[in-house]
């Protein structure tokens, strides 16, 4: 997944960043973050966009399930059919053609049961996916983007504290 390689780009810059002298700051591209931040946004619709292939796989599944039982019954019905003849003949068609009707009712059931059983499942494993892709990619995001604003706040203050120490020098050297 596309997020996954901008999350460890990210990471990749924050841990081969510039460090800062006698400290644990480092230095940052903002640029850099920000594009990586907006890359991230582009790629989660493609996530999403895997969950919704998921769905409908599940969906040609049940439609393939719908057809296949569909023609087990009109094939039963064919075969009756052809089975009508004399009348002991008749009565062995009519009850192997029940039988059939039966048999391919309880295939088509059985086959319909097990196809909405495996999309059922196929859309609880889809929505498992999505719920935990959404909660990790927050979860990662949310955890990244903090220490983020905490590097990025550290180095702001660096920067504060530089300032002020050049206008204390100004101060002193203009008196």
């Amino acid at each position: 997944m596309e997020i996954l390689n901008l999350i460890d780009r990210l990471e990749t810059a924050v841990s081969s960043s510039a460090r800062l002298p006698a400290t644990r700051k480092i230095v940052l591209d903002a640029d850099r973050m920000l594009e990586l931040v907006d890359q991230m946004r582009l790629a989660m619709p493609r996530d999403m966009q895997d969950v919704q292939e998921l769905m409908a796989k599940r969906e040609a599944i049940i439609n393939q399930a719908l057809l296949e039982s569909r023609r087990i019954k009109s094939s039963a019905e064919t075969e009756s059919r052809k089975q009508i003849d004399e009348s002991e003949i008749v009565q062995k068609a009519n009850q192997l053609a029940d039988e059939i009707v039966s048999e391919a009712k309880r295939r088509g059931d059985a086959m319909l049961q097990d196809s909405q059983r495996q999309a059922h499942q196929v859309t609880q494993e889809a929505q498992a996916i999505q719920e935990g892709t959404m909660k990790d990619c927050t979860q990662y995001s949310f955890e990244v983007l903090s220490r983020l604003e905490q590097q990025l706040s550290s180095v702001l203050n660096s920067v504060r504290l530089g300032l002020d120490s050049i206008g204390e020098r100004e101060k002193i050297e203009a008196d």
